[in-house]
C-alpha cells in the first residue's frame, strides 16, 4: 500500500512515555520533518516532559491522545523502549491505534512498541515482528512473529530494534509517498546499502560509534579467547576441553566477522583493541585448576559477554553491525547454556540439596 498525498501535507502522529528509546523516536521524528511532514507528538499529560531511557532526548509533547482522532493523522509511530507498557495503559492512545488500524491508516511500531498493539488486539493473524523479549507475547496475542528487520502486512509496519530504524523509517517514507531532497531512498531488500549513514543523518549512531562498538566487541573476544586458552590448559576432563576449544574456535569466528565489518569502514583494528593492556587481568586467573572453580570463571566470561553484546547492539542504528552483534549474542548465549550444563552436573555430584527450613509455630 503506498500513499500519495498531493493535496494536503501528511500528517504523523508519535506516541510517547517516559522512558522511550531515545533512536526509536529520535530517527523517525527527524526524517519526516526533514521531509515536510506534520509531526504531532502525543503523550498522557500536556504539561509533561518526556524523557528517552538513554537520557538523549526529551520532548514536551503538541498533544494527548484525548485530544485527537485517528481521523486527523495519515499515520501513528510507536516507538519502543518502556514507555509501550505505560501507552497500552492509557485507554486513550489505545483507542487511537484500534481506530487508526479500523480506518486503513499506517500504524507503524518498533520493538516494544507491538505491546501497545496487543493490548489493542491488532496483532490476531497477523504477521509482524518486534524485540526478541516480546515474541512470546506477540504469539499468545495471534501475531505470527517473524524475525526479520521489518515486516510489512497491509497497513502494519514492525520492526525488531534500532538497528532496524533505518529500513523502518524509510519504509514509513515511502509508504507516505514522501520524499528527502537531495537522497534517493534505497529499497529495504537492499542489504548492502550503506544504512548507517541514513541512521546518522537522523540522529542515530555515528560513524565513529559504530566504530568504537566494534573494537570494543573486538577488544571483549580477543580477551576472552586468551582466558579460554588458559582454561583449556588448566582442565583435564575431555569433554570440557573440547568444549572450551569450541569456544576459542567461535569467537575467532567472531572476530573475523567484527574485523571484516571494520574494513567496510575502511578502518583496522585499534590499538587499544589488541594490545597488552587487554591481558593484563589474566595475571589475576584463579591459581587452582580445581575444575568446578575454572568452569564457573569460564561461565562468568561468557555470561558477561552475552550481556556486553546484547547492550552494544541495541545501542546501535546500523543494520549490518546489530546483526553481527545480535549473531554473536545468540552465539555466546547458546555456549553459556552448555557450560552451564556442566557446571551444574558438578555440582549435583559434589553438593546434596539443602534442608528445607523449619519453622517454629508459636501458639
Amino acid at each position: 500500500m503506498t500513499l500519495t498525498h498531493e493535496y494536503k501535507q501528511v500528517r504523523v502522529a508519535i506516541l510517547i512515555e517516559n522512558h522511550f528509546e531515545d533512536s526509536e523516536f529520535q530517527i523517525p521524528y527527524t526524517a519526516l520533518k526533514q521531509a515536510n511532514a506534520e509531526v504531532v507528538v502525543l503523550g498522557s499529560r500536556m504539561n509533561d516532559t518526556y524523557k528517552g531511557k538513554r537520557g538523549k532526548v526529551s520532548i514536551k509533547p503538541d498533544a494527548t491522545a484525548t485530544e485527537v482522532r485517528s481521523e486527523d493523522f495519515d499515520v501513528i509511530i510507536i516507538p519502543g523502549g518502556a514507555a509501550p507498557d505505560a501507552i497500552r495503559a492509557n485507554p486513550n492512545a489505545v483507542r487511537l491505534v484500534m481506530n487508526g488500524m479500523a480506518q486503513n491508516k499506517l500504524i507503524a511500531a518498533i520493538c516494544h512498541g507491538p505491546q501497545v498493539l496487543i493490548e489493542a488486539d491488532q496483532l490476531r493473524g497477523k504477521r509482524a515482528t518486534g524485540f526478541q523479549a516480546i515474541r512470546k507475547d506477540m504469539q499468545n496475542a495471534g501475531a505470527i512473529y517473524i524475525d526479520e528487520p521489518v515486516i510489512v502486512q497491509e497497513n502494519l509496519i514492525t520492526a525488531r530494534r534500532p538497528g532496524d530504524l533505518p529500513m523502518f523509517t524509510t519504509i514509513i517514507l515511502t509508504q507516505l509517498g514522501l520524499s528527502l531532497e537531495g537522497t534517493t531512498l534505497p529499497e529495504s531488500t537492499e542489504s548492502n546499502y550503506e544504512w548507517w549513514k541514513l541512521g546518522e543523518a537522523w540522529g542515530g549512531s555515528k560513524r565513529s560509534d559504530i566504530i568504537n562498538a566494534l573494537n570494543t566487541a573486538i577488544m571483549g573476544e580477543h580477551y576472552t579467547i586468551r582466558a579460554f586458552e588458559e582454561y583449556t590448559q588448566r582442565a583435564s576432563d575431555p569433554q570440557l576441553k573440547t568444549l572450551f576449544n569450541e569456544v576459542c574456535t567461535t569467537k575467532q569466528n567472531h572476530i573475523q566477522r567484527l574485523e571484516s565489518r571494520l574494513g567496510d569502514f575502511n578502518e583496522k583494528v585499534s590499538w587499544q583493541a589488541i594490545g597488552s593492556e587487554v591481558y593484563a587481568s589474566l595475571q589475576s586467573l584463579i591459581q587452582s585448576s580445581h575444575e568446578t572453580e575454572i568452569l564457573r570463571r569460564a561461565l562468568g566470561d561468557l555470561q558477561t559477554g552475552v550481556v556486553d553484546t546484547y547492550h552494544l547492539c541495541n545501542q546501535l542504528t546500523d543494520p549490518q553491525t546489530a546483526a553481527i552483534l545480535a549473531d554473536i549474542e545468540d552465539n555466546l548465549a547458546r555456549l553459556e547454556r552448555c557450560l552451564s550444563d556442566l557446571y551444574r552436573a558438578r555440582l549435583d555430584d559434589q553438593v546434596q540439596p539443602p534442608m528445607p527450613t523449619t519453622i517454629a509455630v508459636v501458639s
